[in-house]
C-alpha cells in the first residue's frame, strides 16, 4: 500500500505527463489542415422572441480530434 507522500508524488508525476500530452496534442491540432471535418448544424429556434433564435455549426476533425464551433455557419 502506498503512503500519502507516495500518492502525492505519483499524482504530481501524472499531472506533469498530462500537461505535456495536452501541449503535444495542441501542437498536433495546430498543424492539422482538418481536410474533411464532420459538421453538425444546430439551432436554438422557436423562442418567444425570434431575435433570440441562433444558428451554429459544430465541427469535429476525425484525424486530430479537434472540435470547434462557428456561430451562424452553414
Amino acid at each position: 500500500m502506498s503512503t500519502q507522500r507516495e500518492i502525492a508524488k505519483m499524482y504530481k508525476d501524472i499531472q506533469n505527463k498530462l500537461s505535456v500530452a495536452r501541449r503535444d496534442l495542441a501542437e498536433l491540432q495546430a498543424t492539422c489542415l482538418h481536410p474533411s471535418p464532420q459538421k453538425t448544424h444546430r439551432a436554438n429556434t422557436g423562442n418567444y422572441d425570434p431575435s433570440s433564435d441562433c444558428y451554429w455549426t459544430d465541427f469535429a476533425c476525425l484525424d486530430c480530434g479537434k472540435s470547434w464551433t462557428k456561430e451562424g455557419s452553414l
